[in-house]
């Protein structure tokens, strides 16, 4: 205390020192992590169903006005709950109609969300492992389960059916896999980081020459809509004021049909019903229902000046192959061989996947076998891709080796080397 009363002020060096006991701190944060997780995935999970499910409602609801309002609010309900599931690739019956084809759009769109809703939900949590993973990808697993077997359930009604154990068979895989890769990357744990680096350049090439050989399918699938525009916009017309609704169930199935027409072009061809093939050197078609993607498919063979197509999942393999090649300087012809190998499996593994996807039914008898096979696609792809993959891979590493050899030597001959003087007292700067 100073004269005159007043405190004197303590010095910083005099001042307490709060101690913080960090292992109550974890141990609080601990125990709030279970709390968090089931929070944050809880809303995450039904808002990744809110995003989708309600789109659908909106337009099944649009209609149902347009079309006089026929039926009840539970048929109008569970129809959109059967185009959600759908997007799932969960079989469905709709009267004497069994739907087991997946609107592929919609299907991107359901991973989309949930890997979004599995990220969200590991990084609420502070999850940086593989448990956390775990945890967040599990409990959203968990729960959107449970949303996929409620709507099973309630959506049998009227001319709708769906079967439970089908349903969970077909949405279970789908959604842990989105769920999975949404955590781990959120996480920074995915097996891509600590991958070798030969393995991750051809993991990538693959994905990349599927992807161009599906950008193609997209163009042709565009070509093939504008050559046959007068016969869609017939099969259109046919629905009258209803006819914007089949218009936009024709975009949601436009990724499927890219597909098969990737599968058109690599040889296998699809089918559009039993006992039909649809292949570019032949096209043997039965009746097909009025529906516009089914009047864009070719009913010839493909004309001489387009053979070209058949040849272009080698080019584009070989495209790749010369890319590989050139941006794996510092890999050897080993390692080039074995990243070419894995980026033609890995190409020709998507395309089959892919065909499985697309394809099912559509009905019974005529329409139970739609879309490409998947074993023909991924077996003729694997011999294209790998001829291509492999073959340009090793000839542009032959023609690389010898450029880089003829500019060594020219290097060397051309440029007087002026070696530096040994450094020496003298050398030194004076300060």
């Amino acid at each position: 205390m100073s004269g005159d009363g007043s405190a004197v002020e303590a010095l910083p060096h005099e001042r307490a020192t709060e101690v913080v006991d960090t292992a109550a701190y974890a141990r609080r944060a601990k125990a709030k992590r279970p709390r968090a997780l089931l929070a944050s995935a809880l809303a995450t999970t039904l808002w990744a169903t809110t995003v989708v499910v309600t789109p659908i409602l909106v337009i099944v609801i649009l209609g149902w006005w347009q079309a006089g309002a026929e039926g009840s609010v539970a048929h109008v309900a569970a129809a959109a709950g059967v185009a959600w599931l759908s997007g799932h690739g969960v079989p469905v019956d709709i009267g004497a109609i069994h739907l087991s084809v997946a609107p592929l759009a919609l299907t991107v769109l359901v991973f989309w969300r949930l890997a979004k809703a599995a990220a969200g939900t590991t990084r609420a949590i502070g999850g940086r492992d593989a448990a956390a993973v775990r945890a967040a990808a599990g409990l959203i697993t968990i729960l959107y389960t449970g949303l996929v077997a409620g709507a099973a359930a309630l959506c049998t009604t009227g001319p709708f059916a769906v079967d439970l154990l089908p349903a969970l068979l077909h949405a279970v895989p789908l959604v842990a896999a989105a769920t999975a890769y949404g955590a781990a990357r959120e996480a920074g744990v995915l097996p891509w980081d600590t991958a070798s680096v030969w393995l991750r350049r051809g993991l990538r090439t693959g994905m990349i020459t599927a992807g161009a050989l599906l950008a193609c399918g997209a163009a042709a699938t565009g070509v093939a809509f504008a050559v046959r525009g007068p016969v869609v916009a017939d099969t259109l017309g046919l629905y009258g004021a209803e006819s914007w609704i089949v218009a936009l169930l024709s975009l949601l199935y436009l990724p499927n049909c890219a597909v098969w027409a990737a599968a058109y072009i690599t040889g296998p061809g699809f089918a559009v019903g039993a006992g039909t093939a649809v292949q570019a050197s032949m096209a043997e078609l039965g009746p097909l229902p009025a529906f516009p993607v089914f009047a864009a498919v070719p009913n010839a063979p493909l004309p001489s000046y387009a053979t070209i197509l058949i040849g272009l999942p080698l080019m584009l393999a070989a495209v790749f192959g010369v890319i590989l090649t050139y941006r794996s300087p510092d890999l050897r012809v080993p390692r080039v061989t074995t990243a070419a190998t894995v980026a033609a499996g890995t190409a020709a593994g998507t395309l089959g996947v892919l065909a499985y996807l697309s394809g099912g039914a559509a009905g019974v008898n005529l329409m139970a076998d739609l879309g490409p096979d998947p074993l023909a696609v991924t077996g003729i792809a694997a011999v294209q891709f790998l001829i291509g993959l492999l073959g340009a891979a090793l000839i542009a590493r032959l023609f690389a080796v010898h450029r880089r050899a003829a500019e060594a030597e020219l290097v060397r001959r051309d440029t007087v080397v002026i070696p530096e003087p040994a450094p020496n007292r003298d050398d030194a700067l004076p300060y």
